[in-house]
């Protein structure tokens, strides 16, 4: 059994501290991950200071602690695991579809299934550590726990043990990459016309990646999602000098399933409102399932430099957009 539960409890630990440092580097991806997953919260930055609080005590104590405390440990993972899998299926069922927000902006995940597989095999793995440490104490009335078990050196005995913690770690390795990769295949060439957007306002439908007389900034947006409110909130402080220079569009996806085809964010007054239907312009940049996400189009349709993603990179680039407008006006 200690051949199991040290390399089981060693690959929790790093998943939950993942998850602590990604929200707290990113604490927008924290809060925003609330309205991802449709949980509604009074006091959502007051809720994710003490999720990410939670996963770093639960990250440290499946290494450091022993006897019942270890247990305890084992058990909290096992309830945030289950939790967090229940969550993500209603949030499916509900017809979300944007990133969890799980990891920050680390390991971008969209729910749906492969998200509700990574964690299944998680919440399979916590089980599977929790109801062994507790029958074992029981029973045994012997404390386990990391320490002890390095300290023994009982781990290295036990293959089959082993063999099941190799197998069960490198299936939740794969389901999370798995569940990260779900950005679209880069193509060698954007077809014409895959950037086409509906504008809801005019009725129009709208070629972003067309060649223009200006240059276009694309904000990318979900539902829900504070990180854009706040990507948004500084468009809006710099909309006039932006929009000197640049057309400024923000997209929404929609998609099969419950949708809304009004903006659900307040929008700088100079921006054009559109929806990438069906998701194939985001596809054509590449984005991911991250939200939100920038992107600058020059006026040859091409994209220009790297995608800004999260409100920190987005703000950035709109620094020097205004930037250039200021030395232009100078």
């Amino acid at each position: 059994m200690s051949a199991f539960l040290l390399p089981a409890a060693v690959f929790l630990a790093v998943v939950f501290a993942m998850s602590a440092i990604g929200k707290l580097r990113a604490p927008d991806r924290g809060r925003a991950a609330f309205d991802a997953l449709r949980i509604p919260v009074a006091r959502p930055e007051a809720a994710s200071t003490a999720l990410i609080l939670l996963e770093a005590l639960v990250a440290v104590s499946l290494v450091v602690t022993t006897g019942w405390l270890f247990v305890a440990a084992a058990g909290a993972a096992l309830l945030l695991t289950t939790g967090l899998l229940i969550v993500v299926i209603r949030a499916y069922r509900l017809g979300a579809t944007d990133d969890c927000g799980c990891f920050g902006e680390w390991l971008p995940a969209a729910i749906g299934p492969r998200l509700i597989f990574r964690n299944a095999v998680l919440a399979a793995l916590a089980f599977l550590l929790f109801t062994p440490a507790l029958l074992f104490l029981a029973i045994t009335g012997r404390s386990t726990g990391v320490p002890l078990l390095l300290g023994s050196g009982s781990a290295a005995n036990g293959s089959f043990g082993a063999l099941a913690a190799a197998i069960l770690i490198a299936l939740g390795v794969w389901s999370i990459a798995r569940a990260t990769s779900a950005a679209p295949v880069p193509s060698a060439s954007i077809a014409r016309g895959t950037g086409a957007v509906l504008v809801p306002a005019t009725s129009e439908i709208v070629d972003i990646l067309a060649p223009g007389a200006r240059a276009r900034l694309v904000l990318f947006v979900s539902a829900g999602c504070h990180a854009c409110a706040t990507a948004l909130d500084t468009l809006i402080h710099a909309q006039d000098a932006v929009g000197s220079l640049v057309e400024i569009y923000v997209v929404q996806r929609a998609s099969s399933g419950p949708t809304t085809t009004a903006p659900t964010h307040a929008l700088p007054s100079a921006a054009h409102f559109a929806l990438d239907i069906g998701g194939s312009l985001g596809g054509a940049l590449e984005l991911g399932a991250a939200r939100p996400v920038a992107a600058l189009i020059g006026t040859d349709g091409a994209q220009a430099g790297p995608l800004a993603r999260g409100s920190d990179e987005i703000a950035q680039l709109i620094d020097s957009i205004v930037a250039v407008t200021d030395e232009a006006t100078a």
